[in-house]
């Protein structure tokens, strides 16, 4: 067996070009997808009252979307929409098309949907999530939050016939 210089150096080439090649195409591919980071806050976080939740979508890919519905999942995993206007504080007008680095901030008022998340008890994980207009879904990390506490003479109805009291 004799060492041929020549045909090392095509070897050498032929692995350089698939690399290349592989990565080029990684490049061209990632460049496409849709890539969306959600994030939930404590309104205390954001300089809001500590009822709020900040729920928000930033589109960190290359490609283009349009964010159609925003809200929360509970703890058995049902999922709450926030309506298009909702007091003082409301959803972001949607839809809305994300552009690259574009971000959409929609708030959920802990106040007004305490009644139904106090069958959960005191302190519920919740997650934010965005949907877009391929119905594709977008979630955050989950979030502790910790509901208000009620007066002891106060009664939360959790089903029908059914009392519980704050304690």
């Amino acid at each position: 067996m004799t060492f041929d210089p020549g045909e090392w150096i095509f070897k050498i080439m032929a692995i350089y070009a698939s690399i290349i090649s592989t990565a080029t195409l990684y490049y061209i591919m990632s460049k496409g997808r849709i890539s969306v980071r959600v994030t939930a806050q404590h309104g205390e976080e954001a300089g809001l009252n500590k009822n709020i939740l900040v729920i928000t979508a930033v589109n960190n890919g290359k490609k283009p979307l349009t964010v159609t519905v925003f809200g929360i999942i509970t703890p058995a995993g049902e999922r709450i929409i926030v309506p298009s206007r909702e007091g003082a504080l409301s959803r972001p007008e949607l839809p809305t098309r994300l552009k690259e680095g574009q971000a959409c901030t929609g708030y959920f008022d802990l106040e007004k949907n305490f009644s139904y998340l106090y069958q959960y008890g005191k302190t519920v994980i919740l997650q934010g999530f965005f949907i877009d207009a391929e119905k594709r879904d977008y979630l955050s990390e989950p979030i502790k939050v910790v509901l208000p506490t009620l007066p002891d003479n106060v009664k939360v109805l959790v089903r029908p016939g059914e009392l519980r009291y704050d304690r």
